[in-house]
């Protein structure tokens, strides 16, 4: 699955999953553009490179930085074949009541709103071409609920429409999109989610089940690969079988109903 002469432009890539994809892309012959808001750890995934590549610090909810890294990634190498959206944040732990409009903002600015401002400029310019790869980042929460996650599965669930969208808009001029939802990755978010877990046993039994940054990232390489071109508009669940089966704990706070025809 090489991607000798490739260019690919991957959000979110300096740390977690984003990270391990541009690595793996580098070493499958892409060049990589490192996108996202902290230099330092941008430059880290950077030292890892195998081949040519390039770093544009960007906040990918700003229009006009979502068009500055296609601007920068043509200037740079002349095209854009492969658009990995990576980049996203988990939001606050919170209902739907205890969120308040900035942090709800937050939240689909940079996971769902960063998708289509860096897909629409991406996009613009693979048409040219007559061909390119979408892959965006979702989870499994974009597919099942999860408690006092309200602005975060609500992203990710947006995330899922959003790739199909894309794909049955763009089929006619060669692009194909794709999404993977991750379960829980090991990665700065997760080990953040982890530290609330009231006990030190709970905790190890959890980390346990985490799935590699790696593992995500050999999914997504497929995705964009030659060998996946008659793949698109789907959501990759990739979640240690999380969303396999129904979840109980619903069950037992349901009020039954009361049949009004009883005395």
């Amino acid at each position: 699955m090489h991607l000798k002469g490739k260019v690919a432009v991957v959000t979110g890539s300096g740390s977690g999953i984003g990270r391990a994809t541009a690595i793996l892309f580098s070493k499958e012959g892409a060049n990589v553009v490192l996108v996202g808001r902290r230099a330092e750890m941008l430059k880290e995934t950077f030292s890892n490179l195998q081949e040519p590549g390039l770093i544009v610090q960007a906040d990918v909810s700003k229009l006009q930085e979502a068009n500055r890294i296609v601007e920068e990634t043509l200037k740079r190498f002349g095209k854009i074949d492969i658009l990995v959206n990576n980049a996203g944040v988990e939001g606050p732990h919170k209902t739907v009541v205890d969120t308040t409009e900035e942090e709800w903002n937050s939240v689909i600015d940079i996971n769902l709103k960063g998708v289509f401002l860096c897909s629409k400029f991406a996009i613009s310019e693979m048409r040219k071409n007559g061909h390119g790869v979408v892959t965006n980042i979702s989870s499994n929460w974009g597919i099942v609920g999860a408690a006092t996650s309200a602005a975060y599965c609500a992203s990710k669930a947006g995330v899922i429409m959003l790739t199909k969208a894309m794909a049955i808009d763009h089929a006619g001029d060669g692009i194909v999109a794709n999404c993977i939802c991750p379960g829980d990755v090991d990665s700065a978010m997760i080990q953040r989610a982890l530290e609330d877990y009231p006990n030190r046993e709970t905790r190890a039994r959890n980390i346990g089940r985490l799935i590699s940054p790696d593992d995500i990232a050999h999914a997504i390489l497929y995705l964009v690969s030659d060998e996946a071109a008659m793949t698109t508009g789907t959501a990759f669940i990739i979640d240690n079988g999380a969303t396999a089966g129904e979840g109980p704990q619903l069950l037992p706070s349901r009020k039954p109903r009361v049949n009004s025809n009883e005395e």
